[in-house]
């Protein structure tokens, strides 16, 4: 059974996982072993995992430990990926989220505003889902890869 997995490398990012059947919505673990762990569970045949790229400049209002942490997770789950065989792909958030029909993040006054109108866009399209804040990004990317919007 071949696996899709999209990532949301951010802090309070995560996984969602599809096996051809249903979908499953992980929280970012915990420290590189944690992450590694994970992947390794998921892995099977022909595997591809999606990872949102990350931007080279986050801005001013983000802290400093924010970033570090989103970079940090970045490495690890792209390396990890690679080393265990995953097909990789990264993706630019403009090019998953253009489709969703929200108006981009600077149509928003806050990022908490954006969040939460990619949250309600998430729980919109997968009412069976528990859509959080902290996996939303990884569920409308996943959307993205398996055919919406493309």
């Amino acid at each position: 059974m071949q696996k899709t997995i999209a990532c949301d490398p951010g802090v309070s990012g995560g996984f969602s996982i599809h096996d051809g059947e249903s979908i499953e919505l992980v929280a970012m673990p915990d420290g590189a072993s944690q992450i590694v762990r994970f992947l390794l569970q998921h892995k099977t045949a022909g595997a591809a995992l999606w990872i949102e790229e990350i931007p080279k400049y986050v801005g001013r209002n983000i802290p400093s430990s924010t970033t570090a942490v989103l970079f940090e997770n970045y490495g690890i789950v792209v390396g990890a990926a690679l080393a265990i065989g995953y097909e990789l792909h990264r993706i630019r958030p403009q090019v998953w989220q253009e489709p969703l029909g929200l108006g981009g993040k600077k149509s928003c006054a806050s990022s908490s505003e954006w969040k939460r109108k990619l949250r309600n866009k998430a729980a919109e399209l997968y009412p069976s889902q528990d859509v959080t804040l902290k996996n939303c990004d990884a569920l409308l990317l996943l959307h993205y890869v398996l055919g919406g919007g493309r």
